[in-house]
């Protein structure tokens, strides 16, 4: 009789040891998964932080004298008064007289703080082919700031 004892005290020892194991198997998972989410979740948020603040320090402006003609297309300068470099593609865009929208990306070649922008962006004349003078506006900005543009009211 004393071994039937100890046998059924053996069926609740083992149930015991084997929920424990259990719950610290799952403690353990779900530290990991948290831990891990918590390190990406920081990592976004420093990479958002840090687009913020290059789009804070964008300043880009367009010189007055902006030209436009059917030959040579459009002439204009644009300064950056940036304190971040701006290693991303710019896009200008183009608004004529009829609200006809040409956009093109292209790559910045700022000398010192000033760009032409001539026909090395309009390389093909057919891009600008059937705009209606006088040009409305004509808008820069770089592509990851585009809230950050340089806008100029009209293009002779």
């Amino acid at each position: 009789m004393f071994f039937k004892n100890k046998k059924k005290a053996l069926s609740p020892l083992i149930a015991t040891i084997l929920l424990v194991a259990v719950s610290l198997s799952l403690a353990g998972i779900l530290y990991s998964w948290s831990s891990q989410n918590a390190k990406e979740t920081t990592a976004s948020l420093t990479d958002t932080t840090q687009k913020w603040t290059d789009c804070s320090s964008v300043n880009l402006y367009i010189e007055t004298g902006c030209r436009y003609n059917t030959e040579t297309g459009i002439s204009l300068i644009v300064m950056d008064q940036s304190t971040v470099d701006i290693d991303d593609n710019l896009t200008m865009t183009v608004i004529d007289s009829n609200n006809q929208i040409i956009s093109k990306t292209f790559a910045p070649n700022f000398k010192g703080k000033a760009m032409a922008i001539n026909s090395s962006v309009y390389d093909d004349p057919d891009e600008l082919e059937g705009l209606s003078l006088p040009i409305q506006r004509v808008r820069i900005f770089v592509n990851s700031c585009p809230d950050k543009a340089a806008t100029t009211i009209s293009c002779n």
